[in-house]
């Protein structure tokens, strides 16, 4: 047995409080009423300490509630050797859609432990009907744990999406062989429509394993595209089909630059810079520039540019800062805060170019970030085995692979039943 949280073992010392008022307490004299004491005889007189061992039993109750609850305290589990199973295979849950790999597995897998790539590793169970999921599997933490399976190997199959690679490499205790299932499937999706004024432009995307890619076209309303009562769905009709995507009304981007006079040309370079994004997204980027002396509290920007060394009010939102870092490693970088970045060095044309100013600022403002989320979630480009290989770190074989087991709900009753008992008998002994 071990304890999760052995140093509320302490708490055993207070053994010690149910004896001690045991042992000083006195049991209430009884009076016997006589007539008269003329016929009794006279007899030695002793004196008995008057500490002594009160009530044995109820004393030895009250030692094992107290007892009892300084172990459930410490959290006990009971530990007990678990055998590893040799092989266990872990199958992604939109395979199950796939009739030739399941024809396949059935044929691998008999005898042999079979769960489902996700979180807490489910056993597989034959009959899974919603192999599709909308949420982005994340290879890399899931293999991290791995670890706790009670297993010698471990063979994944999935689609090895590239999507499903986030964050670092991890290192794992088990040796994980990855294998990617080829799937030859091509989705085309409509994704988003974005209302310009009295313009609409439609995104579609098409992926397969190799590639995704991305249009746009601009579309009129009509039989074939209509807009719903609210405006914010469009319905498209296509021959017997009847299919709705989500409208966007896309306003100008906003942007207040506030400079000082020493850093005029690195406002120009700014507006400069917004001038090429305009013409780049086909959209009207709104730049209103006035001096640091000037600040109104209006409504808030899309972007609010600080060029200035005096102290920026504090209700603005996405901010970009000018802030001299000498050490840094690019033009503009991320903040430690949400929506605030910081720009590092003097603008001039030299660094404007070489360190993409303008793919930089395009970054903040995050146009089209709804479509963006869309088209991850339709995103079916693959990754080689190779990729998603984690990094070992060899362990001690030798050590045994234990399987605890919480006793803490029996001890919680266990309790219950010798409080009762405690009152039952105390109120029987009157003590």
């Amino acid at each position: 047995m071990s304890f999760a949280h052995p140093l509320y073992l302490w708490t055993l010392l207070g053994l010690l409080v149910p004896i001690a008022i045991h042992l000083w307490s006195k049991k209430e004299a009884k009076t016997i009423k006589i007539g008269s004491i003329q016929l009794l005889s006279e007899s030695t007189s002793k004196q008995s300490s008057s500490i002594q061992l009160n009530e044995f039993w109820l004393l030895l109750l009250r030692m094992l509630i107290v007892g009892l609850l300084s172990i459930i305290l410490a959290k006990p589990q009971w530990n007990s050797k678990v055998e590893n199973s040799s092989l266990t295979y872990i199958v992604e849950p939109e395979l199950s859609q796939n009739q030739d790999f399941m024809a396949r597995l059935d044929s691998l897998a008999e005898g042999q432990e079979i769960r489902i790539l996700e979180k807490g590793f489910p056993i597989w169970e034959h009959d899974l009907k919603d192999g599709n999921t909308t949420e982005v599997i994340d290879y890399w933490s899931l293999a991290s744990e791995m670890d706790a399976l009670k297993t010698d190997s471990i063979v994944v199959f999935t689609n090895g999406y590239a999507k499903g690679l986030i964050g670092s490499r991890p290192e794992t205790n088990h040796h994980i062989k990855w294998i990617v299932v080829e799937v030859a499937q091509k989705v085309e999706k409509t994704l988003i429509a974005y209302k310009r004024g009295e313009n609409l432009q439609l995104h579609s995307s098409v992926s397969n394993s190799f590639q995704t890619k991305i249009s746009s076209k601009n579309i009129s309303l009509g039989p074939e595209y209509t807009l719903n009562s609210e405006g914010d769905s469009l319905v498209m009709v296509n021959r017997d089909t009847i299919s709705k995507v989500t409208v966007i009304l896309q306003k100008p981007i906003e942007v207040s630059l506030y400079y000082a006079d020493s850093l005029v040309k690195d406002k120009r370079f700014l507006e400069a810079a917004f001038a090429t994004l305009a013409q780049y997204l086909d959209r009207e980027i709104i730049v209103d520039s006035r001096l640091d002396s000037l600040v109104t509290k209006t409504e808030p920007a899309d972007l609010t540019i600080w060029l200035s060394e005096k102290p920026m009010p504090s209700f603005f939102q996405k901010i970009l800062l000018f802030k001299k870092d000498s050490i840094a490693e690019s033009l503009i970088e991320t903040g430690l805060e949400p929506e605030t970045y910081f720009v590092t060095q003097r603008i001039n044309a030299e660094n404007a170019v070489e360190q993409r100013l303008v793919e930089s600022l395009l970054d903040i403002l995050e146009v089209n970030k709804e479509l963006e989320v869309l088209l991850a979630k339709v995103d079916l480009r693959s990754v080689a085995e190779s990729e998603l290989q984690t990094n070992f770190k060899a362990t001690d074989i030798s050590k045994p692979q234990l399987g605890s087991f919480k006793v803490s709900p029996y001890l919680w009753a266990a309790l219950f039943i010798l409080l009762l008992v405690e009152r039952l008998v105390a109120y029987y002994r009157k003590q």
